[in-house]
C-alpha cells in the first residue's frame, strides 16, 4: 500500500537493482528479501510467483488481440481446450474492479493510447497475483495528460494495497507520488528518507 521511489543519475544502478528485485538479473552480493525472508530468483517466473512483477518501458503487448485476451495470455480460461469467452470477460471484470481501471474488455490493444496500454500490463500483473510493481520510468514516453492519468493509477494500486516501486528521472514525480526516496549514486545506496522531507535540491 505504499509508493517508494528509486532515484539516481544514468548508470546509478536503479533498472539494475529493479531487474535484480524481479529475477531478470541474479545479485552477486548482498541480499534479497521478500516479506522479511531471504529470496533468490534465476527467473522473472520465480518473482512473478512470490509476487512481483515489472512493467517496463517497452510494453510486451500482443496488438491484434483485445485488452482481456492480453491480460490473460497464456492463461485462459478453457472448457473442453476452448478458450471460454463469457469466464475470461468475468474474470476480467473482477480484475479490473480491484483497480477502477475502466477498459473494455473487447478493445483492441493495437489502438489504444500508451497510457491505457499500461493499465492493461498493470491488470495482467494483478491477474497473475503481482503484490509489488515495479515500474521503471513509466511517463518518459507519456504526453503530460497521459502521465497524469499514470499518477492517478499508481495511486489507485497503492490505495488497493498493492505497493508500486516508482523508478522515474522525473524528480517533481517522485515528490508527487512517492512516500520514501531511495537514492543510489555510482552503485551506492546514499540515502533513503520520507519524500516529504525532501525536495528536488536535497535530491540532487
Amino acid at each position: 500500500g505504499s509508493v517508494p521511489a528509486l532515484v539516481g543519475e544514468n548508470g546509478a544502478g536503479k533498472s539494475t537493482l529493479s531487474k535484480i528485485i524481479s529475477g531478470i538479473y541474479t545479485a552477486d552480493a548482498g541480499q534479497l528479501l521478500v516479506d522479511g525472508n531471504p529470496a533468490h530468483f534465476s527467473s522473472p517466473r520465480e518473482a512473478l510467483d512470490r509476487g512481483i512483477a515489472t512493467i517496463a518501458q517497452e510494453l510486451a503487448l500482443v496488438p491484434e488481440l483485445t485488452v482481456a485476451e492480453n491480460v490473460f495470455l497464456g492463461r485462459e480460461p478453457r472448457t473442453a481446450g476452448w478458450i471460454d469467452r463469457k469466464k475470461l470477460r468475468a474474470e476480467f471484470v473482477a480484475v479490473a474492479e480491484r483497480t477502477g481501471f475502466d477498459l473494455d474488455p473487447d478493445a483492441g490493444v493495437g489502438g489504444m493510447r500508451t497510457a491505457d496500454q499500461q493499465k492493461v500490463e498493470i491488470l495482467r500483473a494483478l491477474a497473475r497475483g503481482a503484490s509489488l510493481i515495479i515500474m521503471d520510468e513509466p511517463t518518459a514516453a507519456l504526453s503530460n495528460h497521459d502521465a497524469e492519468l499514470l499518477h492517478g493509477v499508481v495511486r489507485q494500486l497503492a490505495n488497493s494495497g498493492h505497493t508500486v516501486l516508482l523508478i522515474s528521472h522525473f524528480l517533481a514525480e517522485v515528490l508527487e507520488l512517492a512516500d520514501t526516496v531511495t537514492i543510489l549514486r555510482d552503485g551506492r545506496h546514499i540515502r533513503t528518507a520520507k519524500a516529504a522531507e525532501e525536495t528536488e535540491s536535497s535530491l540532487i
